[in-house]
């Protein structure tokens, strides 16, 4: 074994040179020599004895300083090969609270690398490498008898689930980043890492002018405003009749709407500048969904409006694509659902388990979110997205329950100049993070519609 281990030292140590620009397209720090020079002492020695390791500093080939240690849980123990990296932390003195940047070794910063071993046993079970901005995406690596099977994650999801890779597990004890780069560029999703922070400019320039905003949106039960600027009434029998507003809102410029108005305030903010207009009401209303009419539901359409939402921002993604294309399309035609299935698994308390999808006229479980706007922020930079929520209604009168379409919020995914995922919902004219968001609303589903983001955004 050990004889194993010098020979694959050397090779790693004579890919990693030739290849430092490629190496760097990443940008990550490299510890595959450091790996080699203390495998031995760390990687395959008992619990016991890789207790009393202390935790040491090591520099890489170019200077560049790693921490190995070993951290412990119940069940696994982790050796982490970790990249020091600089933080700005308050740190409380006599003289009141000071910022100051001090260095740290994340094990789950970009470069760092995980070995995670059985804590009775003491076998090997994965190794991770990180290399994102955002520390909840990573790969891992398996055993299984003479080959690994290897894992794309992402949050919560795997994109990619036990895929075959011919060499041994003990590989990975010393392979550089961009040596496991090229052994699987082919069989995991890489170009869910193709990441170019410049392409978000439609989404940062629309969050920017709508956070500026805010303060002139008023919430109200039911209103938007029509094609002209005008207050109007949006359900029921008045819908599209003119509404009456407090005249000391209309002289400080304040807007009165609800979430659907809300919605429509954002998209004719594009609309505007390129047609003049704003969107008619009657088209964002029609129906998107046909019913049973003998079913549950269908007999609960005739006194609920159950899919308003997700009619409404269907309609008006469908509005604005139009505008774009220079053609009137219907929602059927449009094709602004977002229905991608890019998760093979899921991880969670119980392990790895199926992943739902997308399911018609519901969208995706709302645990799913922040994983699924990550890679539509890497393969559709230039969007942003209409949420329609659905959540399940309990009658106190001990009716059966129905599921109802009557939230929404626009949601802006992107990626800041490190690489780091961000992503920034407004709802009924409020700002909220994407996790505000999801805890708002458990167990329910959030069914998405794509728009285009433009940096001519200029709403009413």
């Amino acid at each position: 074994m050990k004889s194993f281990r010098v020979f694959l030292f050397f090779a790693v140590f004579l890919l990693i040179f030739p290849l430092s620009a490629q190496n760097n397209k990443f940008r990550i720090p490299d510890s595959s020599v450091i790996r080699a020079s203390v495998a031995e002492n760390w990687f395959e020695e008992p619990l016991d004895v890789v207790r009393h390791n202390r935790t040491e500093l090591r520099t890489n080939e170019i200077g560049q300083v790693f921490e190995v240690r070993m951290e412990e849980t119940h069940d696994i123990f982790s050796i982490i090969i970790a990249p020091e990296t600089q933080l700005s932390v308050d740190v409380y003195t006599q003289n009141g609270i000071e910022r100051k940047v001090v260095n740290e070794y994340p094990a789950d910063a970009a470069g760092s690398w995980v070995l995670i071993r059985d804590a009775v046993s003491g076998k090997p079970l994965k190794i991770r490498y990180y290399f994102a901005g955002d520390s909840e995406v990573y790969i891992q690596f398996s055993p299984s008898a003479n080959k690994s099977l290897a894992d794309y994650v992402i949050g919560d999801c795997i994109a990619a689930r036990g895929v075959p890779v011919g060499v041994p597990f003990e590989y990975f004890y010393t392979a550089s980043f961009y040596a496991v780069l090229c052994l699987t560029e082919k069989t995991l999703p890489w170009h869910y890492a193709d990441i170019h922070p410049e392409q978000y400019h439609g989404n940062l320039v629309m969050v920017n002018v709508i956070r500026k905003n805010l303060s002139r949106i008023k919430q109200v039960k039911d209103g938007c405003y029509n094609e002209f600027g005008n207050p109007v009434y949006i359900g029921g029998k008045l819908s599209g009749k003119p509404r009456e507003v407090d005249q000391d809102d209309v002289k400080n410029n304040i807007l009165t709407m609800n979430h659907s108005g809300f919605l429509k305030w954002i998209v004719d903010g594009e609309i505007v500048p390129l047609t003049g207009s704003s969107t008619y009401v009657a088209p964002l209303l029609r129906e998107t969904t046909q019913l049973n009419p003998l079913g549950l539901a269908g007999n609960k359409s005739r006194t609920e409006s159950l899919f308003h939402s997700l009619d409404w921002t269907r309609n008006l993604a469908t509005a604005r694509m139009s505008v774009q294309a220079r053609r009137n399309y219907l929602y059927e035609e449009s094709g602004v659902d977002v229905n991608i299935e890019p998760f093979s698994a899921e991880l969670s308390s119980k392990g790895i388990t199926a992943v739902a999808g997308y399911i018609k006229n519901s969208g995706y479980e709302i645990k799913y979110l922040k994983s699924l706007l990550y890679v539509l922020a890497v393969t559709d930079p230039t969007y942003y997205y209409l949420a329609a929520v659905r959540r399940t209604v309990h009658p106190a009168d001990g009716s059966p329950e129905f599921k109802v379409f009557d939230s929404s919020a626009a949601i802006f995914p992107y990626f800041d100049k490190n690489g780091q995922f961000g992503c920034t919902v407004f709802e009924n004219g409020k700002e909220l993070s994407l996790q505000q968001f999801m805890k708002k609303y458990p167990d329910c589903f959030v069914h998405l519609t794509r728009v285009l983001s433009s940096d001519r955004f200029n709403p009413l």
